[in-house]
């Protein structure tokens, strides 16, 4: 968002990035995250658990919670799925439609050196949404598709997947 509209308005960048719609945007996406993340804990919380309780992963999601219970667990399956899918594709989507339009923007600048300047802007920041999303998304396929048979060699990936990204974003910028 804050390149799209650094490339495409620079002139009105300070009126359209303004504090009060920066914290609104960052409140939005904060009800989003916890409105993903209630309903799974809820309905997890419901679920009969006869044997053990012990979860099989270095953090208690929602998936390896809910293998634990003694009856259908079909609809937290595809809730997992659902919120899953939501919370990589819908900000993966808007990233994709966003970094559009900005070719398109750039692409009509004249100045060869300015086109480049642009594109550097961006470079560095896709670079990063690469280096998450293609591995968190490779884990989660390997994942449902069962071709990772090992559950600590899935952990494994995953774990590694969601830390090794943040930890290079200040060395990428």
């Amino acid at each position: 968002y804050d390149r799209l509209i650094a490339i495409c308005w620079p002139l009105r960048y300070s009126t359209i990035n303004t504090n009060l719609r920066m914290l609104l945007i960052i409140a939005g996406i904060w009800s989003l995250v916890v409105l993903l993340e209630i309903f799974p804990v809820i309905f997890a919380a419901r679920l009969p658990y006869c044997s053990s309780r012990e979860v099989q992963s270095c953090c208690c999601e929602h998936s390896p919670v809910y293998k634990l219970a003694c009856t259908d667990t079909s609809f937290n399956r595809q809730l997992g799925t659902a919120k899953t899918l939501t919370a990589l594709l819908g900000p993966l989507t808007f990233i994709i439609f966003t970094y559009a339009i900005v070719v398109v923007a750039v692409t009509r600048i004249a100045s060869i050196s300015q086109r480049w300047k642009a594109f550097h802007t961006c470079l560095t920041h896709l670079l990063l949404v690469l280096l998450y999303y293609m591995p968190v998304m490779l884990a989660y396929v390997l994942g449902n598709l069962r071709l990772i048979q090992n559950f600590d060699l899935y952990t494994a990936v995953l774990t590694v997947s969601v830390t090794i990204p943040p930890m290079l974003n200040p060395i990428i910028y």
